[in-house]
């Protein structure tokens, strides 16, 4: 039975030619589709659960709602909560913190430094609470000494190549030349992509020096340093079992933020969640994924798969009615219903395997080039996983079952009669079912372009908002601002402008909070920044009332002076900018029931320059004065970005800055604010790609079919008079039709999921009546393209090799 199974397919395959090649290669194509996006949803799905016991693990996070702006949700937490937590909940394990840093390191003195990403001061049961995999000595007393340090494999290559790392030491170089040595007691295995935590290097936080013990020295809590707090809770620990100590610790901060009009809470947000979670506002946060997104991409995916199942399945279906004679033939030789039946179902499962293993065979070849586009690390690997088998042999079982079942019990139920004596046999199969297969496949096709276009408009709009960007080129330090530093940079060839401000003012870090006062005496808390009089000409933040700050004007006099934005324009009274000009304002740098006030006065008003698109801009003061520690923001042409940089890297020596020069383009740094957007945006529109080649080789297929079914018509209607033209305008019609519905439903799908998906912004693009147009006219000139090629040769055939055929 097997060896009939394997020939009567091997059969059916050569006599389908080319279209039996397109309707596989169809199948293969959405399968891997279907693959790499299933393996994507997993892997968003599976973050930090390579850790053990990661279900009762969690991080502390703050809340704070200052009057008159949203909610925001913080990472950092306060340097005593650790200590506080633990004598107050028995549901803790084990609690410890990591202080996030980033200094220069080096593995000798006369090694080149580097800027150490990932670098953390943790308190020595760190790895206790976050039990890593080690590769060289004991994790659990790595930390327990002073001077300490572990790295991880990827760290210890970079800084001692094939030279075994442990014992041996590495140096941090301070701004001032200070050398700090660290000995390297433990390596740890270099963590997944799956994971919030950002750790090369883990140091112990024992020791004077340690940033982690100066903030346990110091007699005042400290409230702002990036310190994250992480909780190891006994098994069967849940998050509101650690609520009420949390309560208990947060209640006096409460009482003292309330002064203000501020309100703070907190909770314990497990680890598995932190990926579908709030923004993570810590130094080394990444950019947190919206659930609902990630479904939708998998939902893509399963679409892409039914596309062209439904494809797959109607054509099988269509073809299937041609082999009335066979099936005659075989019962008139004694074949019964149930062998029949047999070998149908043993055909279709044959090849739907065939077509399987092809997209098995392509998610394979295209992993890497699909890791490297997406800046993912999905991996297909059956041996390691053997349970992906499963839902690949379920996706298998349903297509070919699915496709075979009309052959199977509508072709072995017909009597050899019927189709041996010429007779009608009824076993063409419906045309609803080709029809319906064009309309879901490019109603799937127009909507996938909408989703692609939005989402790239979107980000683009969001990237081109950010400050700075459109402006040409702008190179970011994180620098001291020294005196003359900024304007030294200005003087170099190729430098349009350059300013040295605090990094809140280019939205690189969070605005500085104080206390104001408007004109009803209502208090609340805008952000204050302070920057050098170059900042607005970089910034492009033209005043819309007033003037900004001029370099030539005595400091005194401009430090009493501030420039704000729209909105706190709004929030103070002022009935338009130009009513600010002028006006006191009194603002206090202390929070309290009544701080006492230093006078202001408002020289301009500048547009509001939001920090992202998700959220509108709050109110933002601009203070004239230069920030010890700040950005300098650099900005030049794209042609003269290399010679500047250059330029820039001499300047650092001569001002002898222990670590390397790490200028960044303020458009990269918006673009990673943006990753997942992009990301998403990238997904989408590789899935719009697959689909518009498995919708253009299915009715690819399907014309081909008509055409080939069709030609005894076609020749009766050359016979009478009909011009190919005519022909071809008649059969273009009729494949146009489904496809012309198909863009209506496709289109109307795609404009209401990508409105509600664009009002999570708070500034957002529009969808054109012009983009939805295009996408319909690309889909019907798609539509054209791929079936007239078939109908044209059919068209201008002979006629007497028309009429003749069979």
């Amino acid at each position: 039975m097997l060896r009939s199974i394997l020939s009567s397919t091997r059969g059916q395959l050569a006599r389908g030619g080319l279209y039996a090649v397109v309707t596989l290669a169809g199948l293969a194509l959405a399968l891997a589709a279907a693959i790499v996006t299933g393996l994507f949803v997993r892997q968003q799905h599976a973050y930090e659960n390579f850790i053990p016991g990661y279900e009762r693990i969690f991080r502390m996070t703050g809340t704070v709602a200052q009057p008159g702006q949203p909610e925001r949700v913080s990472a950092v937490t306060p340097s005593i909560l650790a200590r506080a937590l633990a004598a107050r909940s028995d549901r803790i394990e084990t609690i410890a913190r990591i202080y996030q840093d980033d200094p220069v390191v080096r593995a000798r003195a006369d090694a080149p430094p580097i800027r150490a990403q990932g670098f953390v001061w943790a308190d020595p049961a760190i790895f206790e609470v976050l039990p890593l995999a080690s590769v060289s000595g004991q994790l659990a007393s790595a930390l327990a000494e002073p001077d300490t340090v572990a790295v991880s494999q990827d760290s210890a290559r970079k800084l001692f190549g094939g030279a075994p790392p442990r014992g041996a030491a590495i140096e941090i170089v301070g701004a001032d030349g200070a050398v700090r040595r660290l000995r390297v007691t433990a390596v740890f295995a270099d963590l997944p992509a799956r994971t919030h935590l950002d750790l090369q290097f883990v140091a112990s936080g024992r020791g004077a020096a340690s940033p982690l013990a100066r903030a346990d020295a110091s007699p005042v809590p400290t409230i702002n340093l990036p310190i994250l707090t992480y909780v190891r809770g006994k098994p069967g620990t849940r998050a509101a079992d650690l609520q009420p100590a949390l309560d208990d610790v947060i209640r006096p901060f409460q009482a003292m933020a309330a002064a203000s009009g501020t309100k703070v809470g907190g909770y314990a947000l497990p680890i598995a969640d932190i990926h579908f979670g709030p923004p993570d506002d810590s130094p080394h946060g990444k950019p947190s994924v919206d659930p609902a997104v990630v479904m939708a991409i998998g939902a893509v995916g399963a679409l892409i798969l039914l596309m062209a199942s439904t494809s797959y399945v109607a054509l099988m279906t269509a073809r299937a009615g041609r082999r009335g004679v066979e099936v005659a033939v075989r019962k008139a030789c004694g074949a019964a219903q149930g062998q029949l039946i047999a070998q149908f179902l043993g055909e279709s499962l044959l090849v739907t395997l065939v077509a399987l293993i092809l997209g098995m065979g392509i998610v394979e070849l295209a992993l890497p080039a699909v890791n490297g586009l997406l800046g993912l690390s999905l991996a297909f690997d059956l041996t390691r996983e053997p349970g992906l088998l499963l839902p690949l042999l379920a996706v298998w079982l349903v297509i070919g079952v699915a496709s075979g079942l009309y052959p199977a019990f509508i072709l072995s139920s017909l009597r050899p009669t019927a189709a041996l004596g010429g007779g009608a046999t009824g076993l063409s199969a419906p045309a609803w079912i080709g029809r319906t297969m064009v309309i879901i496949q490019f109603a799937t096709l127009t909507g996938l372009l909408v989703a692609a276009i939005t989402v790239y408009r979107q980000t683009d709009f969001a990237i081109d908002r950010a400050l700075g960007t459109g402006r040409g080129a702008v190179l970011t330090i994180a620098t001291q601002c020294r005196s003359g530093l900024a304007q030294a940079v200005r003087e170099l060839p190729g430098v349009r402008r350059a300013s040295c401000s605090a990094a809140g003012a280019f939205n690189l870090a969070p605005h500085g909070g104080v206390t104001a006062i408007n004109r009803e005496g209502q208090r609340f808390t805008p952000g204050f920044v302070e920057v050098d009089p170059y900042f607005f000409a970089l910034a492009g933040l033209d005043p819309l009332a007033g003037r900004t700050f001029a370099p030539a004007r005595d400091g005194s006099a401009s430090r009493s002076e501030v420039v704000i934005n729209q909105t706190a324009a709004r929030h103070f009274g002022f009935a338009s900018p130009q009513a600010a000009i002028g006006q006191p304002l009194g603002i206090s740098l202390q929070v309290g029931p009544n701080p006492p006030t230093t006078p202001y006065t408002v020289i301009g008003v500048v547009r509001d320059a939001s920090a992202s698109v998700l959220e509108p801009a709050g109110e933002l003061i601009y203070s004239a004065r230069s920030p010890e520690w700040g950005v300098l923001a650099v900005e030049t042409s794209p042609a003269a970005l290399p010679d500047v940089r250059a330029r820039l890297g001499w300047i650092w020596q001569a001002m002898g800055d222990s670590g390397p020069l790490e200028a960044r383009l303020l458009s990269q740094i918006e673009a990673d604010r943006y990753r997942t957007t992009i990301v998403q945006g990238r997904v989408i529109g590789a899935c719009a790609l697959v689909a518009l080649v498995i919708a253009a080789m299915g009715l690819f297929a399907l014309s081909a079919f008509s055409a080939d079914r069709r030609r005894k018509e076609i020749g009766i209607r050359r016979a009478m008079g009909a011009s190919p033209g005519e022909i071809v305008r008649l059969l273009l019609w009729q494949f146009l039709l489904p496809v012309l519905v198909a863009c209506a439903v496709g289109l109307g799908a795609g404009y209401a999921v990508m409105r509600h998906w664009l009002e999570q912004f708070a500034a957002r693009t529009e969808l054109p009546v012009w983009l939805l147009a295009g996408v319909a006219g690309a889909t019907v000139l798609v539509a054209i393209l791929v079936s007239s090629a078939q109908i044209m040769a059919a068209a201008r055939g002979r006629i007497v090799d028309a009429l003749r055929y069979e």
